[in-house]
């Protein structure tokens, strides 16, 4: 029941102290260890908070989210957490944060509403793909599936989801609480807090990672990078298929930086159509 990222609050409530964001500065000087050189999620954390705050907060649940030792984790996992010597609680800094009005689902309905997008489930597309002709193809699928595991398989993580309703009107106080310890789960959301509804019961969500399941979660590890690096390889030569997203690139992206993604590919796309972008410019005037 402490805030994370960890904050002034966070230090105040955890050791019954009232320090100001001054004093909590030095509060972290004095608990920082020297690391030579920060090569992993581990050493970013012990650098910045010390070893206590490590094992209380980030040690277990990152063990439970990638199912290995933080010291083994490149140390994006943890430089993506921020610590704050302020009562900012928020997971992101920027200025501007929103939810879609009609929330994901029903943003992406939208966005693929239109009679030339067509949506095939529950299809695999080795199965199809030498049946459907393309001129460009957008690949978000996992890279060494595209190119059949030929140099050996890319480790991904998943997630096993638990639905949850309950007949009380509120669970826990927040959203989201994380769970770093013992428990199997890392963490259970609750949606009313997100969504503003109002009602007699609750609905809950369960996440307990695993390696099993769809892929969702690069490991960022050094040899896991270097595999890549060779199926980066093998997809640069491959013409007119684009490869895009968090398995395709192995790379971790939040949602803004997948839009961003998006629209710098679309626009390397039509750089390298000249031909069809004088085209499209000719009809356009």
């Amino acid at each position: 029941m402490l805030p994370i990222p960890i904050n002034l609050d966070t230090i105040n409530k955890l050791y019954g102290l009232d320090l100001t964001s001054e004093e909590l500065e030095r509060f972290f000087a004095s608990r920082r260890e020297t690391v030579d050189e920060i090569r992993t999620a581990e050493d970013v954390v012990v650098s910045t908070v010390g070893r206590e705050l490590y094992e209380k907060f980030f040690r277990g649940y990152t063990r439970k989210q990638w199912g290995v030792d933080p010291s083994l984790l490149n140390k994006s996992v943890t430089a993506r957490v921020p610590t704050r010597t302020d009562r900012d609680d928020r997971y992101f800094g920027d200025s501007f944060q929103k939810m879609p009005a009609g929330g994901y689902t029903r943003m992406f309905q939208r966005m693929l509403d239109n009679p030339n997008i067509k949506i095939m489930l529950q299809t695999d597309y080795r199965d199809i793909q030498a049946s459907i002709p393309f001129r460009r193809m957008i690949y978000t699928g996992p890279v060494d599936e595209y190119f059949e595991w030929s140099l050996g398989r890319l480790p991904y993580r998943s997630l096993r989801f638990e639905h949850v309703t309950l007949d009380c009107e509120q669970f826990q106080p927040v959203a989201v609480v994380n769970y770093p310890q013992t428990e199997d789960y890392t963490r259970i959301t609750e949606y009313k807090h997100l969504t503003g509804q109002q009602s007699l019961r609750t609905s809950l969500t369960y996440e307990y990672p695993t390696d099993v399941g769809d892929p969702y979660y690069p490991v960022p590890r050094a040899e896991n990078e270097a595999l890549y690096k060779r199926y980066e390889a093998l997809a640069s030569d491959v013409p007119d298929v684009w490869f895009v997203g968090r398995l395709a690139t192995y790379r971790y992206y939040n949602m803004d930086q997948v839009v961003g993604q998006a629209l710098a590919t679309f626009a390397r796309m039509q750089k390298s159509l000249p031909v069809a972008a004088s085209i499209e410019n000719e009809a356009a005037e």
